[in-house]
């Protein structure tokens, strides 16, 4: 095999040190509860079955919980439950919230949750301890999707025309019209459960004519138009950003389990500053009748002290990464001197940060705070380094922090399918974490993707990872997304810039790729970049190269 540049690759039986899967256990996920006090949503007035709004009584009910405050269990006897946010004279993101709850449990007894607002997600959880959410379904009667098919399209006026099936909204409905985030997908004629292949990674839509009869003229951009044909399927989202089916915020220590989502205005978890959350044989699931799922990501995690814990699930359908985890970015707002700063984000005493240059992706160096005064425009922090000369400013392209203690340690995605749905299977932009036995398939954009994502700014570079036991078939297939061809695989590893070139600093490290299967068709089953001390060993690769493997700007790459 070919040696580039300072890559190293070995035929051998050498190794790295194992990696643990964090720096500390990890507790198992919660999985029972013990009660006192049970509250029955037909004590309210809630009747399942009965096509009335159940939103008032549902309400009434968590209240309820949220007085008793601990060992509480809100149950739903089994049927299907409507609800409509009345009086609108607020903006609601949630039906239901529950706040400052300990020892819960919300058990569904496999109900049904039928939302009737397409821009309101279902549940909003803020300071919940050790709880579980299991056996919901949730579903909307006015889907925040609309379907159907391209009937014309006019590539001089670059606009096409799309006929509704009648089975989603309109994207004329006012929620279409409010939402900041509108863009349509194409599908497979022949098996709509795939996106198009070589379709753009997304069409924007630039401006909705009502032709009347479920017909509409959508103007997009030239640099799509050719792409779309008469009778390809197309689906267009209106996207909440912010409105995921559960938001979960500062909770700990909760499991979701035995869940169903459908639909949703945006993703189906957010997980914000939450430690310790499970999900546990959840569906993101696609109905027969439907192109998508959600309209945003499955499982979208920020930087938390402790990461998530997904096993035996489903994503199918949504348009957005499946899973997203990151570690806390930092902007400096100002610099004091050069061991005092105003950051945006309120940090911790003894919290560990590395300092990066995104210009040339380069590690500038590593500190610890010893102050951290919080205020209403950020927080003023003093650390144990100085750093002098550097560009500030809440830009991706000044020197920015990122706090590796905050980084979504000790995660594990384990024993789930990832399928036909747009953009990642998995983006890790966190440490210590193990990915095993996963079967993902038909992913537009990639399978795994351990990256910085700094044109994009997120999250540092993962590191101490596990990719072990997995199955990818057909992932990575939209060459739209990338720079440049050769930035798409199945798994992507790589340190980058704020302009997505190749980053000076190796700054992903120590991840092992082992006993896994990968099938592309594609030239490669794994993309390396600015990385080092990687092992690669007993995995079925099968490509349409001879060199599964490219490598660039690499050290210590091992390949068994």
């Amino acid at each position: 095999m070919k040696v580039k540049n300072k890559i190293i690759i070995f035929f051998i039986s050498c190794f790295l040190p194992v990696i643990s899967n964090g720096q500390g256990s990890r507790l198992m996920p919660l999985q029972s509860i013990t009660a006192n006090k049970i509250i029955n949503v037909m004590d309210y007035g809630a009747r399942p079955d009965d096509s009335e709004n159940d939103w008032h009584t549902i309400s009434l009910a968590l209240e309820d919980c949220e007085r008793i405050g601990e060992n509480v269990k809100l149950f739903f006897p089994k049927g299907t439950y409507k609800v409509k946010v009345e009086n609108r004279k607020k903006e609601y993101a949630h039906a239901f919230s529950l706040s400052d709850v300990s020892n819960f449990m919300i058990e569904g007894d496999g109900s049904i949750i039928m939302m009737e607002n397409p821009d309101v997600a279902f549940m909003s959880l803020k300071n919940c301890q050790t709880g579980i959410i299991k056996g919901l379904t949730i579903d909307y009667m006015t889907l925040p999707f609309t379907q159907g098919k391209i009937v014309n399209v006019d590539i001089n006026a670059n606009t096409f025309i799309f006929q509704s099936d009648g089975k989603g909204g309109l994207p004329t409905d006012k929620n279409f019209k409010n939402s900041k985030t509108k863009w349509g997908i194409l599908f497979d004629r022949n098996n709509d459960r795939l996106l198009k292949d070589k379709a753009p990674n997304l069409i924007p839509v630039r401006e909705v004519h009502n032709l009347n009869n479920g017909s509409f003229r959508i103007v997009t951009t030239q640099n799509v138009i050719e792409q779309i044909e008469v009778e390809d399927p197309f689906a267009m989202i209106a996207r909440y950003n912010g409105r995921p089916t559960f938001s979960v915020n500062q909770c700990h220590r909760v499991t979701f389990a035995d869940n169903v989502h459908y639909a949703g205005p945006a993703g189906s978890f957010g997980l914000r500053e939450s430690t310790g959350i499970s999900i546990i044989n959840c569906k993101i699931q696609q109905k027969d009748d439907r192109l998508i799922s959600q309209n945003a990501d499955c499982v979208h995690v920020t930087p938390a002290y402790e990461g998530p814990w997904v096993e035996n699930c489903l994503f199918e359908g949504q348009m957005d990464d499946a899973i997203n985890i990151k570690t806390e970015l930092i902007y400096i707002l100002e610099k004091f001197s050069g061991s005092q700063f105003l950051v945006s984000s309120v940090l911790r005493v003894n919290d560990e940060l590395s300092l990066f240059n995104p210009r040339e992706g380069r590690l500038i160096g590593t500190c610890k705070v010893l102050e951290a005064i919080p205020s209403d425009n950020g927080c003023r922090i003093k650390i144990d380094t100085n750093f002098e000369s550097l560009k500030i400013g809440r830009d991706k392209t000044k020197d920015m922090f990122f706090n590796n203690s905050k980084s979504n340690d000790n995660f594990v995605i384990k024993n789930n399918i990832f399928r036909n749905s747009r953009r990642y299977g998995m983006l890790i932009q966190a440490k210590n974490g193990v990915i095993e036995g996963n079967v993902l398939e038909n992913l537009s954009t990639g399978g795994i993707i351990l990256q910085n994502s700094a044109s994009w700014p997120e999250g540092f570079v993962p590191r101490n990872i596990i990719i072990e036991k997995n199955t990818i078939r057909n992932a990575g297939f939209d060459r739209s997304y990338w720079v440049e061809g050769k930035e798409i695989a199945p798994i992507v590893i790589r340190t980058t810039t704020a302009s997505k070139d190749k980053a000076v600093w190796k700054g992903v490290r120590n991840i092992q790729i082992k006993n896994n299967k990968i099938v592309s068709n594609n030239d490669r089953a794994v993309f390396i970049s600015s990385a080092q001390d990687i092992v690669i060993e007993n995995n079925q690769c099968i490509t349409t190269s001879r060199n599964p493997y490219f490598l660039e700007n690499s050290e210590n790459v091992i390949v068994k």
